[in-house]
Order: C-alpha cells, then structure tokens, then sequence
C-alpha cells in the first residue's frame, strides 16, 4: 500500500512538472519553443551524418543548445530552488527529531554471542560522485563489483586476488574518467564497451577512438573456461584501458 502511494505521489509530481514547463513554453516564453524545435532540428541533422566530423559539430551544437534552453528555463530555476528549500527543511527537521533505528537480533541458544553476528564484508569499491579508487594493493578477498561513479579514475587489479570458479562479474558506469582493469594471462574474459566520447584499449589491439559507439571482445575460450572475467563498462566521457599483468 505504501508502495502504491508513493508511486502514485511521484507520478503526479510528474504530471505537475510537464504541466508547468507546457505552460511556460505556451504562454510565457515563446521563444523557449523555437529554441526547443533548433535544438531538435540540429540533433536529427548530426545523428542522421553522425559517421561523418561534420555531423558531430552539428550533434554538439544541437546538445548545447538544448541544454542551454532546458537550464534558461524559469520552472527549472523554480524547482531547483523547491528541491533547496525541501532539503534544508528536511536537513533541520531530523537534526531536531531523528528518526531513531533499533536493530532486532536473534542470538541462537546454543552458540556464542560472537558466533551468533554475522556483519557484511565491506564493498570493494563505493558509488562516488568525485574521486578516484582503486583496489587494494594487497591480497585481497574478491566479490563482484557493481559500481555507479561520478567524476575520478577507477582502476581493478585482479593479479591480488583470486577469483571463484565460473563466471565473475565487473560492471561500472561512468560520468568521466579513465577505467583501468588489469587481467592476468591466464584468466579469460569478455568485455563490452559503450561510451559517448573516448577511447578503449584491450590487451594488444591497437587503441580505438569512439563516438557514442560500443566495442566488445571475447577470449577464444571463454564459453568453456571454468574460470572467466565477464567485463561491462560505459561512460559518458573517458577511455577504457585493459591490459595483462
């Protein structure tokens, strides 16, 4: 039921938001209109000879000018600052009445207390807006990395860990930032690759450049390997480098 209500409360926000942004483009701000229809024109003309350099020029100035329109926009301006004003009084009521948590542990009868807590192991890696990481420079214990990062380098050392057998899993998405992951020879893999500006480096071939295009690679015997590397990157803007160590 909750569920539902939420649901239902986001859905009508959403209704809310078109609502003002169709009344302002109708009634207030007719050249938001025009501006819309150039954007749109421009990106249809670069996507459609997006192969070609020329195309790209187009495709970005259609981007730029669309996002220039979105951010010149006054509902925009008007829900940022509601977004402020929500967060600051959301901030201000929990500092004066925080929402207390009583954690709810049943402790076996026969066994020791310390036997009885079980605590999750620490990810490796942890969803960051800014920042770069890395995986320990020791021996480390490997689990399957799902990763969300804003702006920084990620680099993954599999040579200090050892992986199950089967099929373990690297996925990352990536604002901007240099991807680096570090295989050992004798471990197979398969990668795809997506990106709207950069470049992908795997193993020995020759260094590829990309615009919104996707690149994969699949050891030879991978499918019959009893234990392999499954590797799933995209980006906005940075470059894939995967290399043997």
């Amino acid at each position: 039921m909750l569920s539902k209500f939420k649901t239902d409360l986001i859905a009508n926000w959403v209704l809310l938001v078109l609502g003002l942004v169709l009344i302002e483009i109708l009634f207030f701000s007719s050249g938001t209109l025009f501006s819309l229809f150039f954007a749109a024109v421009l990106l249809y003309l670069g996507r459609k000879k997006f192969t070609r350099f020329l195309g790209k020029i187009i495709f970005g100035l259609g981007m730029l000018t669309l996002v220039l329109t979105v951010l010149s926009m006054f509902t925009l301006k008007l829900l940022v600052l509601a977004g402020i004003v929500y967060w600051v009084s959301h901030y201000f009521k929990t500092q004066k009445d925080p929402e207390v948590i009583k954690p709810e542990v049943d402790f076996p009868q026969d066994t020791a207390i310390s036997e009885a807590l079980k605590f999750k192991r620490a990810q490796l890696l942890n969803n960051k807006w800014v920042g770069h990481q890395h995986t320990p420079e020791h021996t480390y214990e490997w689990e399957d990395i799902q990763l969300q990062n804003g702006i920084g380098d990620v680099v993954i050392d599999l040579s200090n860990t050892v992986l199950p057998a089967g099929e373990s899993v690297i996925s990352i998405r990536s604002c901007v930032g240099k991807l680096t992951i570090l295989i050992p020879y004798e471990l197979d893999a398969a990668i795809r690759h997506s990106t709207l500006i950069g470049t992908a480096s795997v193993f020995q071939f020759q260094t590829t450049r990309l615009w919104n295009e996707s690149v994969s690679f699949t050891s030879e015997s991978y499918q019959s390997s009893p234990q392999k590397i499954k590797i799933l990157t995209s980006t906005w803007m940075g470059d894939l480098e995967v290399k043997r160590v």
